[in-house]
């Protein structure tokens, strides 16, 4: 993919951004690119491939969401950023003359993905790839929710290579919660406390569990120096509930 990029526009800077989404997990990809994006500077090309059905009917698409554009395919791989930014155009791929003569079934990233953001990044315009639609796929995204006796309620939409547990809850839902200064929250998994919400993971003692705020605006559980996902045993979709702990020391 990067040396068909190259070829197309030698001057392109090429940033990998993350090969650590688990295979078929579209949302779980979705999620990790909207944790990026508002990084990157206006006009940055994202290629983004999580794609079990490629070689099949799912559309090739090119989005622009604010003022980045994505290429990927039409599987909801897009649907974090575009519920969370202004979709400008969705356009479907069509334009044969930007992809690869040859096409494996097994390798549209290489084949039908990387040259056309080699395109893009030689000036192409987008509407020079294919004609706008109107319903690209956006898979549900999971939202936290306040239970009858106001706790906070949320599920894991992300666990990392240290085995932390990344929450859908973010800060704000989070600040809305406490209850004042006197009180501390503490976070439970799947009916077990992991800990208190802390401001950082050494707060607790090296083997204690916790959460904490992370990098991506929102509540993660952890074990520090260890991880929490390899010892209790947790997937993607476990319930999350933050309550009112007791009187902070």
């Amino acid at each position: 993919m990067k040396g068909v990029i190259l070829s197309l526009c030698p001057t392109t800077a090429v940033v990998d951004l993350c090969h650590e989404t688990a295979a078929y997990d579209i949302l779980g990809g979705s999620f990790l690119l909207l944790s990026a994006v508002r990084f990157f500077p206006a006009g940055t090309i994202h290629v983004a491939v999580v794609d079990p059905g490629v070689g099949g009917p799912r559309r090739p698409i090119l989005a622009q969401v604010d003022d980045q554009l994505f290429v990927a395919p039409d599987n909801g791989l897009l649907s974090y950023p575009m519920a969370s930014g202004t979709v400008r155009a969705v356009r479907v791929i069509t334009a044969r003359e930007y992809l690869l003569p040859q096409r494996s079934a097994t390798f549209h990233g290489r084949d039908v993905f990387a040259p056309v953001a080699g395109h893009l990044a030689r000036g192409v315009p987008s509407e020079r790839f294919g004609p706008e639609i109107a319903d690209p796929v956006r898979l549900p995204i999971p939202r936290p929710r306040r239970d009858p006796s106001g706790r906070l309620v949320g599920e894991i939409v992300w666990i990392d290579r240290f085995g932390n547990c990344i929450t859908n809850i973010p800060t704000e839902d989070l600040e809305a919660t406490a209850a004042g200064p006197t009180r501390r929250l503490r976070a439970i998994l799947d009916g077990r406390e992991v800990g208190p919400v802390v401001q950082f993971f050494a707060e607790v003692a090296p083997g204690a569990g916790g959460a904490v705020i992370g990098s991506t605006g929102h509540l993660e559980l952890f074990i520090n120096q260890g991880n929490l996902a390899r010892k209790w045993g947790v997937e993607t979709g476990a319930s999350v509930i933050v309550d009112l702990g007791h009187p902070a020391e």
